[in-house]
């Protein structure tokens, strides 16, 4: 082959974009490759996409909810990258990727016990190191330091009365002080229990010694001497439980999650060891759920069904079918996330974003590879991938042309807020020419039910107009356009047949009063809540996610006389059909946005008084029930129209069903990781994939697997990255 190979992405998600920026980082690349990036409608992001609403505050519209996790290593790597690249004046706005993220530390696990919620404020503590180093801490570091965190937070949060039940060294068992003196630990330590302090000395003592037979016998040591002391913590909770008076019943709570939290760490530990996963990997595990495995090593209802194994699958939508009753979530695949989560973070556990996920990373990725000559063929949808008939090649791409730019010009996608270039919520109709035509339609571009006929069909043919493809969508589009790839390939037509993927739902409002008013009740009793702009998890359904994102008023574009006071944002999981409407059925989208609407504004009803009690207001007459205030909603006639009822105020709101065979979330069920392939093993030779549905490493929907899945089908092009971080977890 001579001259330069030529590249069709496809898609400009996380995975694609990064497949691109790895390539581009090569020395030489323009030489080598010329790459077009051809992307649905008008802007990049896939699932992270968000837009700017011009016709209010320029306010960002996001698909869900959307941070960074501390332990994302080769995302964080890679916008440090990106952001260095981009090269922005100091002072400018997300001038560094310092400015684009901000360490985020405190967390609100909501606990529902005997008809009232409570909240368990959880702030992780700071790391050593930097996200984006170089460094995954090791499985057993990882271990001992989730082992450090659990036994502080029992310390600290069981009443002091009860201490000396954790470290009464006298009524320990003969085998446990053997155990002990065996790992070389002194009978006081002070703050340190006897039989946990023997738990952490095993882990540490395999840690220096991976590959010593002997450090790993003497784990089993470590699992009974924590389980001793989890019988010990069990049997003094209980106890205090049995003999609570009434006004210390809301010490309940507390003493259920220290247990509960606990007992989950302590079987995650116990499975670790017995099933030898340091050695033997997690994949092992992937045929049973998670709550089966912890259950097949003696956990119970007290570990099973504790708030934060709950939230655990919840954060990452692991729930068939979107239903609340089909928890399912690989077991090997959940413990690996749950280590590297909160084993394995730097600095902080996690980091929100300053402006919104397309400001923060898709803006930043077009414009470094824009520079460096990748070219963007925005309003192309790929409608069909045609193999060659011996099934070793991609001979053609149809692409479908939605609309043409005026002038024969590039389109130009961002614009300008508050100095941040960013996405807007829908094209520049002005740049097309079949501009006011497709502003009339409903849905629009993106929509897989878009009636909205392409202006030309585009095929693009192997040798002539590409020789490579990379292929970035999600997984679900792959049964749409991808049928004769299907036909060929059966190790791709399991992956797509086995690996599910639900829709999700969210919302965002804007309110008048800030989260300091709102944290109090109508009546002036103030509601406590430590720290600012919690996350909080766990909570009602189906809207279980919730955080204050109020620092983005300042990068939105609101009247300096009438600012919002607060926003927040809210997502779950969404029960669709199983079987995906016709792209005929124009009505889906209309259907599921309008019950997107009404399930946002009941939940908002039965649930924001829990979180926000100045939510509220007393009833008419004042003897009836408190009833949600749609008055503290803000809305952009400033709220002084009072012929408007006050509860069309939400209708200015924002929410969105993320039903779109693209925006669907891939799930991480038991029995279907087999059936992931590589980002290289397609079955085509010019044919890589990239996307969180892929075989990581990670196996789960997050911005961290769709780094790794990119870097990945870059090195299956042109042999780097060498090294992707974490890829080979538990192993060095």
């Amino acid at each position: 082959m001579t001259g330069k190979q030529k590249i069709a992405v496809i898609g400009g998600g996380v995975g694609a974009m990064a497949t691109v920026f790895e390539l581009t980082e090569q020395p030489g690349w323009q030489d080598k490759y010329d790459i077009t990036v051809y992307q649905l409608g008008w802007r990049l992001g896939g699932k992270g996409a968000s837009g700017r609403n011009q016709k209010r505050g320029d306010r960002i519209e996001e698909h869900g909810l959307h941070f960074w996790f501390g332990y994302y290593e080769n995302a964080f790597n890679m916008i440090q990258r990106v952001y260095a690249a981009l090269g922005r004046k100091p002072g400018t706005p997300l001038a560094g990727w310092r400015d684009a993220f901000k360490p985020h530390s405190l967390f609100i696990l909501m606990q529902f016990y005997k008809a009232k919620w409570s909240e368990w404020h959880l702030s992780p503590p700071p790391m050593p190191g930097v996200p984006g180093d170089g460094t995954v801490p090791l499985l057993w570091d990882a271990v001992d330091r989730i082992l450090e965190a659990l036994h502080i937070h029992t310390v600290q949060s069981l009443p002091s009365d009860m201490h000396g039940d954790l470290h009464d060294h006298h009524g320990l068992k003969g085998w446990v002080l053997w155990a002990a003196e065996k790992l070389g630990v002194e009978l006081v330590r002070g703050f340190e229990a006897i039989d946990f302090r023997a738990a952490r000395e095993a882990v540490q003592r395999v840690a220096a010694a991976p590959h010593n037979d002997a450090a790993h016998d003497l784990l089993h040591d470590g699992v009974a001497a924590l389980g001793h002391f989890v019988e010990r913590v069990g049997a003094a909770v209980n106890a205090r439980i049995d003999t609570m008076i009434e006004h210390d019943i809301e010490t309940i709570p507390i003493l259920r999650r220290v247990l509960s939290l606990l007992e989950l760490g302590y079987y995650m530990f116990k499975g670790i060891v017995v099933d030898d996963v340091a050695r033997k990997g997690f994949d092992q595990l992937d045929h049973l759920d998670l709550r089966e495995w912890l259950a097949s090593h003696g956990a119970q209802s007290v570990a099973l069904d504790s708030d934060s194994l709950r939230v655990a699958y919840e954060s990452i939508f692991a729930f068939s079918q979107g239903s609340y009753e089909l928890p399912n979530l690989a077991a090997g695949t959940g413990l690996r996330g749950l280590l590297r989560l909160s084993g394995t973070y730097k600095e902080a556990f996690a980091y929100k974003m300053q402006a919104g996920m397309g400001d923060t990373i898709f803006a930043p990725f077009y414009l470094v590879l824009k520079q460096r000559g990748v070219k963007f063929a925005f309003f192309s949808a790929l409608r069909d991938i045609v193999p060659s008939a011996d099934g070793t090649m991609i001979d053609q791409l149809v692409i479908g042309k939605q609309a043409t730019i005026k002038g024969g010009a590039d389109y130009d996608p961002l614009y300008d807020v508050k100095g941040l270039p960013c996405w807007p919520n829908q094209p520049f109709f002005d740049q097309l020419v079949e501009g006011e035509q497709i502003s009339q339609q409903y849905p629009g571009l993106e929509s897989y039910w878009c009636q909205w006929k392409d202006v030309e069909t585009l095929p693009l043919n192997r040798g002539t107009d590409f020789d490579l493809v990379v292929l970035g969508t999600s997984l679900a589009p792959i049964g749409v356009f991808g049928e004769k790839l299907l036909a060929q390939k059966p190790a791709l037509t399991a992956m797509v047949g086995n690996i599910e993927a639900i829709g999700t739902q969210a919302f965002q409002i804007w309110t008048v009063p800030d989260d300091n008013q709102l944290r109090h009740a109508h009546d002036g009793e103030e509601v406590e809540k430590a720290g600012v702009q919690p996350i909080y998890g766990g909570f009602a359904q189906p809207h279980n996610t919730v955080s204050d994102m109020s620092h983005l008023i300042d990068r939105e574009n609101w009247p300096a006389a009438y600012l919002p006071g607060a926003i927040y944002y809210f997502c779950g999981p969404l029960a669709l059909p199983r079987k995906t409407p016709p792209p005929t059925s124009v009505l889906t989208p209309l259907f599921q946005d309008a019950a997107a609407n009404v399930r946002a504004a009941e939940w908002m009803r039965s649930n924001l008084q829990f979180l926000l009690p100045g939510s509220m207001f007393s009833g008419y007459p004042q003897s009836f029930p408190d009833t949600l205030n749609f008055n503290i909603l803000y809305d952009t006639d400033g709220g002084f129209d009072q012929l408007v009822p006050a509860s069309s105020h939400f209708d200015q709101q924002y929410w969105r069903a993320n039903i779109d065979p693209s925006e669907l979330y891939v799930l991480s069920c038991r029995g279907t990781t087999q059936y992931r392939l590589h980002s290289g093993d397609t079955g085509y030779a010019n044919l890589v994939f990239a996307g969180d549905w892929t075989k990581t490493g990670l196996n789960y929907g997050c911005v961290e697997a769709a780094v790794m899945s990119g870097m990945e089908a870059s090195r299956a092009i042109c042999g780097a990255p060498k090294i992707i971080f974490g890829e080979n977890f538990p192993l060095p």
